[in-house]
């Protein structure tokens, strides 16, 4: 292609562009807005600042960062806006480029933590409560935000230069030891992490349902001590589908994106496909807030009072409504202190 009819198919911009423009900014406005929430009503609600939230609370922050990349997202599938601002400015590409698959990585990251935190919390209970506490969970997420960063600002320093014709393509811009090698093998490990933590869960409350109907302890039939036994309530099951849950919408719509992008060092994918898989991959980051709301009902109702005391905080019609906000707050710090290591869920 030459440089002159590059140019030229810039300047045309198509009602498929302008429609995945638009839709990648309503994303961005919910994602950023629906991330803030999640974070507002953790720190808001005593009841659910626990150990397993804590986790929540720092995905529900990378995914906000996801929802500012998508206002990048929603200029690049513009292509006069992509002519002139990410091919003609080598180092906006390259911001791009790493906040989405570094952002992509630390979510990827922080799934998996969640699983081995409930995977400690159900099979090994009694080392979960000598070991884990807040500050071991910190340190945890401050090395996985150290990974995530520097995988976001590593293409500022590998990414090949422009050639005769600047495409802000990854597959061509980044070397495949970074895209392929790095970030899609990770990926993959991480997933199969997670896909065996819930495995070993999910397995463990067979048994202990079959021993339930059997009248059996579990201890006995596991053969195992008590420093092994499991701690599987029914709340503790909900809390699992839940972050299942969680898992599996990221798995859904992250998947396709690093297969594309593995696939595209050996055989081109039309860019249409890769930027639409794109738009896809960062909705995700909204889809948590949804499930938190749908699964969780001590989220739903830290949302909907949140929401409600921000619209009449300053309004004397809403005395009555501030008065209920403090009691339900006086009720979950009581629910706080009983249950400070698992989210209460009914």
């Amino acid at each position: 292609m030459s440089n002159s009819s590059y140019k030229d198919e810039l300047s045309v911009v198509t009602l498929t562009d302008a429609g995945l423009s638009m839709i990648t900014l309503c994303l961005a406005l919910f994602i950023t807005s629906a991330n803030a929430t999640t974070v507002v009503a953790i720190w808001r609600t005593p009841a659910l600042r626990t150990l397993a939230n804590t986790y929540v609370c720092s995905l529900a922050c990378v995914d906000f960062v996801v929802g500012l990349v998508c206002v990048l997202l929603a200029l690049f599938l513009l292509p006069p806006v992509r002519l002139e601002l990410f091919f003609k400015h080598i180092e906006v590409c390259s911001l791009f480029q790493g906040t989405i698959v570094g952002m992509s990585a630390l979510s990827a990251i922080h799934m998996t933590l969640i699983a081995v935190d409930r995977y400690l919390y159900i099979i090994k209970p009694y080392f979960y409560q000598r070991v884990i506490n807040f500050r071991v969970v910190a340190i945890f997420l401050a090395i996985a935000w150290g990974v995530g960063l520097i995988i976001s600002f590593l293409p500022q320093f590998i990414a090949k230069p422009y050639g005769e014709v600047p495409l802000c393509d990854i597959t061509q811009r980044q070397p495949i030891w970074y895209t392929f090698y790095t970030c899609t093998v990770l990926f993959g490990v991480l997933c199969v992490v997670n896909v065996i933590m819930y495995s070993i869960i999910l397995n463990a409350a067979a048994k202990q349902r079959k021993a339930v109907r059997a009248n059996v302890p579990i201890s006995h039939q596991n053969g195992k001590g008590q420093g092994n036994s499991s701690n599987i309530s029914k709340g503790t099951m909900k809390s699992i589908k839940f972050f299942l849950t969680v898992f599996g919408v990221f798995l859904v719509c992250g998947t396709p994106t690093v297969v594309v992008m593995g696939l595209d060092y050996y055989s081109r994918v039309p860019s249409q496909v890769y930027r639409f898989l794109n738009v896809v991959a960062v909705a995700n980051s909204g889809m948590n807030f949804i499930i938190y709301a749908a699964m969780n009902k001590q989220f739903r109702q830290a949302f909907l009072r949140n929401s409600a005391l921000a619209r009449c905080r300053n309004s004397p019609a809403c005395c009555c409504l501030h008065g209920c906000a403090d009691k339900q707050g006086e009720i979950s710090d009581k629910m706080g202190a009983v249950s400070i290591n698992q989210t209460v869920y009914k």
